[in-house]
């Protein structure tokens, strides 16, 4: 991983270069688990969490192709190329194990897209994005992460989304509902949730919604994250569980997290645009080992 910067860059600088450097198109199906060295990732871990410091302590390639993601760190792994247009398609299930400051919560996890700016950017957690979340009742939420700088200015990230509220006063993904810009302007973040959010979730290990899309722990699932210019859409094992326009940045970086929860990932590609026609099938895509 390389070094912090000795000083600081401020925001529209980095926006400016961001636009500047151009992303990629994939024109064929990118395997972005390909290289069990990783080579054309960068990692982070925060030392405030994280219960490892090396990237072989956190993210491992078995001889089946799998990665294991142990959960003792507390990061992400991001690619060292900015995408833009296209189909993500990740394959994974839970592990057993919790650590850290999520041992008895629930197992959390996610993507992040549209990723800019600095490493650790947001807390020294995470980067300004836009987060695909998997979390355990909760696996469809979106995140919209726009942190302050030292001078206080901030992200730029933004994403628009139909919602309704919840009975707590959260939204709640919804088609045809109010049309809502997130995150608001005095916050540095917000939360979409999916589709069929449990109303009494709970942040403990192992729970599990009346209507989750997602599999119990052990089972397969497949997670799509489809990025089309300023629209990006969630599919949860073949259903659409949350939506979101006018994205900003609608390119960028995209980050594996690490959470404190143990997975595992068979699969993890991205298809260009309107080639990935594979249909879900539970009872046999949960179960197999491995993709074809």
């Amino acid at each position: 991983m390389k070094s912090p910067l000795l000083f600081r860059i401020p925001f529209f600088f980095i926006c400016f270069n961001l636009l500047a450097e151009e992303a990629v198109v994939p024109t064929g199906t990118i395997n972005l688990l390909a290289d069990p060295s990783f080579e054309d990732f960068t990692f982070h871990l925060s030392p405030k969490r994280s219960l490892t410091s090396t990237l072989e302590e956190t993210w491992l390639m078995t001889e089946e192709n799998l990665l294991h993601v142990p959960g003792t760190g507390w990061g992400y792994l991001r690619t060292n190329t900015k995408y833009r247009d296209y189909h993500l398609v990740m394959e994974y299930k839970w592990g057993e194990r919790t650590s850290g400051y999520r041992a008895v919560k629930a197992r959390d996890n996610g993507l992040l897209v549209h990723a800019f700016g600095k490493d650790g950017a947001y807390s020294d957690f995470w980067m300004n994005s836009i987060e695909a979340q998997l979390i355990e009742g909760g696996s469809g939420d979106i995140l919209v992460l726009a942190d302050t700088d030292a001078e206080g200015v901030k992200a730029p990230t933004r994403l628009t989304a139909e919602v309704r509220d919840s009975v707590d006063g959260h939204n709640i993904w919804t088609a045809n509902g109010e049309t809502r810009t997130f995150p608001a302007p005095d916050k540095r973040s917000a939360r979409i949730y999916w589709r069929d959010r449990d109303p009494d979730w709970k942040d403990v290990t192992g729970f599990r919604g009346a209507k989750d899309v997602e599999n119990p722990l052990g089972e397969w699932n497949r997670f799509e994250v489809i990025c089309e210019g300023d629209r990006i859409r969630i599919l949860l094992n073949g259903e659409k569980v949350n939506e979101g326009w006018n994205a900003y940045p609608s390119e960028g970086f995209i980050c594996l997290q690490t959470e404190g929860a143990e997975i595992w990932i068979r699969r993890y590609e991205l298809w260009p645009l309107d080639r990935f026609t594979e249909k879900w099938i539970p009872s046999e895509n949960s179960e197999r080992k491995n993709p074809n």
